[in-house]
């Protein structure tokens, strides 16, 4: 009898590296299955960021094609028919080819003059630059693109961002290349809700974007923020954070806004 008892004593037994190795085989396997599942989640989260990036590229095509088909039809409204002869000697006049990069002139006046005495004067702003002069679209007043775009090729300036601000909006991490600004409005008042600066691709170029409430801010200032005005953008520093504001110099009409 108590060889018996030995003898299954002995076909239960289980060496204790058996149980080791099995044991940390198990974590392994847990430890395994936990990083594959990270893996996992990292590479839907950039396929997502790519795929969204593709339908933003997609997106700023049909913008550009409607914002140019919008400058062309501002420009051929009002002009008068030419007779024949004009025509002729149209043709023959030497056609003047603007100058790569050049740019219409910056439009200076009251507005901008007041503009620039009230961030020193009363609101204490210092580094103030103009960054950018540019005609407000149609698509810069949708709601559905809820966004102002600042293409780097018409820029005055691309010198108004630190280092880390810059690294941010430059940055490809979903959600992460957005700094939060205030907007100083037409009026010359801060405007109640904080917008954000990003950077987006374009087919030949880049943008600075203002977005998140920017199509409240407009909808709120749309009496001085027609579309087909001339608007300019300025950047400045109020306790060190970045601020913008946006004045109206010329209305589609010709003439400026009035603050």
């Amino acid at each position: 009898m108590e060889d018996t008892l030995v003898l299954i004593k002995h076909a239960n037994f289980i060496p204790e590296d058996s149980l080791r190795r099995r044991r940390n085989q198990r974590i392994l396997t847990t430890e395994n299955n936990k990083y594959m599942r990270k893996i996992e989640e990292l590479a839907n989260e950039w396929l997502r960021f790519f795929r969204d990036k593709e339908l933003q590229e997609e997106k700023n095509k049909s913008i550009v094609k409607e914002e140019v088909s919008a400058e062309r039809l501002r420009k051929s409204k009002g002009k008068r028919p030419q007779s024949t002869t004009s025509v002729v000697k149209n043709v023959s006049k030497k056609r003047k080819v603007p100058k790569k990069g050049e740019r219409p002139p910056v439009v200076t006046n009251e507005i901008t003059q007041r503009l620039d005495e009230f961030i020193v004067s009363e609101m204490n702003g210092t580094d103030v630059k103009l960054v950018i002069q540019k005609t407000l679209y149609k698509s810069d007043t949708l709601k559905t693109q809820n966004r102002l775009n600042m293409p780097f090729n018409q820029l005055q300036t691309n010198k108004f961002l630190t280092e880390d601000e810059r690294q941010i909006v430059e940055s490809y991490v979903p959600k992460e290349n957005n700094i939060e600004v205030s907007l100083l409005g037409p009026t010359l008042e801060m405007y109640k809700l904080k917008l954000e600066l990003t950077m987006w691709p374009m087919l030949s170029t880049y943008n600075y974007v203002l977005k998140t409430n920017w199509y409240q801010f407009w909808f709120d200032n749309k009496k001085h923020l027609k579309e087909g005005s001339k608007i300019q953008v300025w950047s400045f520093r109020r306790d060190q954070q970045l601020c913008f504001a946006i004045v109206c110099v010329e209305k589609p009409g010709g003439k400026g806004d009035v603050v």
